[in-house]
This record gives structure tokens, C-alpha cells and sequence, in this order.
């Protein structure tokens, strides 16, 4: 087991920390033309990070500004576990505590 003050930790410590804007988070995860459904596609997505329904997100505003502040952070953890998953499937990182600290 790695000890608290391994630099990995500390810096993922850091970054779930970190504020994530439902575009940016958008912006990175959704893979669609901006010109023919974006908003509906980025909808979607972030209402399955964040678990709440199309409709609410839908309701935020043209650019999500009215985004209640707790979902900032529900979509930094979503971004990360989807760069964690994106790691995986390159065979890049495994998921055994072992090597997190590696």
C-alpha cells in the first residue's frame, strides 16, 4: 500500500478537487458534430455522469449556466474515471492498488 503522500495521490488529490463546467466536460467527452445534435448528445452525456434526467440538464440554460455548483464536481470525478477507463483500454494502467503507487 503507498503511503498519503505519494506525489500520485496528491495530485489526484488535487485535481478531484478541481471545478468541472458542464461544457468543458462536453467539450471533452462528447464526440458529435457541433453543427447536428450537439447539445442533445451533450445533454445525454452529462446526464449519465451525473445521474439527474435530460429534462433538468435541458433546464440549466443555453450553456449550462444555471448548473447548480455540486454538479461541477460530480463531472470532474466522471472525467477522470473516463480517463482512468481510457488508460485501461490502452492497456496503459491496470487497476490493481499495487501499481497506483508504482
Amino acid at each position: 500500500m503507498c503511503s498519503p503522500s505519494h506525489p500520485n495521490q496528491r495530485r489526484l488529490r488535487y485535481l478531484r478537487k478541481l471545478p468541472l463546467e458542464p461544457m468543458e466536460y462536453c467539450q471533452r467527452w462528447v464526440k458529435a458534430d457541433p453543427a447536428r445534435g450537439y447539445r442533445k448528445v451533450c445533454i445525454n452525456a452529462l446526464a449519465e455522469a451525473t445521474g439527474l434526467s435530460s429534462r433538468t440538464i435541458g433546464n440549466w440554460g443555453a450553456n449550462f449556466e444555471r448548473r447548480p455548483r455540486y454538479v461541477l464536481h460530480i463531472l470532474r470525478q466522471a472525467d477522470l474515471l473516463n480517463q482512468i477507463e481510457e488508460l485501461e483500454q490502452r492497456d496503459q494502467v491496470n487497476l490493481s492498488l499495487d501499481l497506483l503507487c508504482e
